[in-house]
């Protein structure tokens, strides 16, 4: 995969699969931690000792189980609908009552086209729901005491509250490049530089393919302009990673510092 180093005047061209899940916004659903060890090609007693960050966190349960039960404490998750002001009763039913809205849209959509997806790592649709409900379930149980701790913070990409190299290890997952209809050239490139900017170490993104498998045109110029924003102290490459349920897409991009 090579795309052309220029830099197109029009950087803001999106390519558009013709097969894909419609859904008509970015939805408020999650994965659960093992999940998450797919999608980084990560295992748990790497996360020892780090500092990391989640963004966008959404309704996964990453950051819950990593705290409660696999004893990592240092993992902080962002997300444009959380919140620490109001009631905690009602700021936690409305955050449960949009993730479970958006599952059923996002089930209800994926349901029309279940031959995209390789049904090896779910049973079937039903074990699908399942697997996010627990997500959202160990989400919501964590939602107010993590609010409380500052393990949840209302924060939302290109622009993040934190100072620079905050985090040894950032994790984003199921935003860019997936919803390549909805975010331009110009919101990627920020987006990363803003990751790589409150990042020590690395930053890992998946997937860095559109729904169709395929690798954005503009990726290799993404890179290149990277790497010349950050003084080409930034490696750069692409893995093949564990999880693939929608066919073909299974690569993940990871920056690192050197």
């Amino acid at each position: 995969m090579k795309m052309s180093n220029e830099e197109d005047s029009n950087e803001k061209r999106i390519s558009k699969p013709i097969h894909t899940l419609n859904l008509d916004r970015v939805v408020f659903i999650g994965r659960t931690f093992s999940e998450y060890m797919g999608m980084f090609n990560l295992e748990p007693s790497q996360l020892k000792g780090l500092k990391i960050l989640d963004c966008p966190s959404g309704a996964s349960s990453f950051g819950a189980e990593a705290y409660n039960e696999y004893g990592i404490k240092k993992v902080v998750g962002c997300g444009v609908l959380y919140d620490n002001d109001g009631q905690e009763n009602a700021l936690t039913t409305a955050v449960e009552k949009r993730g479970k809205d958006d599952l059923d849209h996002m089930i209800e959509r994926l349901s029309q086209v279940p031959d995209l997806y390789n049904w090896n790592l779910y049973v079937d649709i039903d074990d699908l729901r399942k697997s996010r409900s627990s997500s959202l379930r160990k989400f919501i149980s964590d939602y107010a005491k993590g609010i409380k701790e500052k393990r949840y913070i209302k924060a939302q990409l290109p622009n993040l509250p934190f100072d620079d190299k905050s985090f040894d290890l950032v994790l984003s997952a199921n935003l860019l490049f997936y919803y390549h209809d909805r975010f331009d050239y110009s919101f990627h490139l920020d987006s990363v530089l803003e990751m790589l900017r409150i990042s020590s170490k690395e930053i890992r993104i998946f997937p860095v393919q559109l729904p169709d498998a395929a690798f954005p045109d503009y990726l290799d110029t993404l890179i290149d302009t990277i790497k010349k924003r950050m003084q080409n102290n930034i490696l750069a490459s692409i893995e093949t990673v564990q999880h693939e349920f929608r066919r073909g897409v299974n690569k993940m991009l990871v920056l690192s510092h050197v």
